[in-house]
């Protein structure tokens, strides 16, 4: 296991200790996106950690640093993934770190703290609990898919057609995760928020997984057919959008 590895693993889990029962939850933008008091205590602590010990990273998180872009050397922070999960008390919410060194990721973290999941990953593969893991083998009709996202409802229409075993989790990072260990064959996350993917996608293809990443959409599937499929559906034309724009 990787030094950096060690570091995240370890920065994860004290992060952990701080998230409790008592929170405040406020509206977050128009969209009926949601943020606690301990999002900002969560980033803020692992801010503080890594700023102790790789003094020459720089930082991209969700909440103080949102709009800072990558560097040859940084990290990036979701403290708490799946806030709306979390404020509801649903326990699909996590913390997710990734390491980036010499412009390549080299180290990611998924922490899962109410399922008891932590999943990692380094040079060394993908892992979960410290278990190594592995996506699926499962056909497109048979695996289970999650699209997440704007206009994600006539995405999932179309893929209907070859699969109609989405699920919604509403959170990226347990939707990455569960690719990497094989619960999921695929995910679909159409934003562009650095914090929510680069830890899963690294994950995943650790685990043997195939990443697709584009502005606004990644995806990580078991296969090269499943992505391309998903990839296919969720194609939008300008008719479908004003189907949409008119039912809304």
């Amino acid at each position: 296991m990787s030094e950096d590895l060690k570091f995240l693993i370890e920065l994860v889990k004290n992060a952990s200790l701080l998230i409790d029962n008592k929170f405040e939850v406020k509206e977050k933008g128009d969209n009926g996106d949601l943020v606690t008091n301990l999002d900002y205590k969560v980033e803020k602590y692992i801010i503080e950690k890594i700023k102790e010990n790789y003094p020459d990273f720089s930082i991209v998180g969700e909440e103080y640093s949102s709009d800072k872009q990558l560097t040859d050397n940084c990290f990036t922070v979701d403290p708490i993934d799946g806030t709306i999960n979390f404020a509801h008390n649903i326990p699909l919410w996590g913390i997710q770190l990734a390491c980036i060194r010499n412009k390549k990721t080299c180290a990611a973290v998924i922490y899962l703290p109410k399922l008891d999941e932590l999943y990692y990953a380094d040079e060394n593969g993908a892992f979960m609990n410290g278990k190594s893991i592995k996506v699926n083998e499962l056909s497109i009709n048979k695996g289970l898919y999650t699209i997440e996202g704007p206009e994600n409802l006539i995405r999932q229409v179309k893929m209907k057609e070859v699969n109609g075993n989405c699920r919604d989790f509403h959170c990226t990072a347990v939707n990455f995760a569960w690719v990497a260990c094989g619960r999921l064959s695929a995910t679909n996350f159409i934003f562009d928020t650095l914090w929510d993917y680069i830890p899963g996608e690294y994950l995943v293809s650790k685990a043997g997984g195939v990443i697709y990443n584009n502005t606004k959409m990644h995806i990580a599937a078991n296969s090269k057919e499943f992505l391309n499929i998903i990839k296919d559906k969720s194609s939008i034309s300008k008719d479908e959008r004003l189907i949409i724009t008119k039912n809304n």
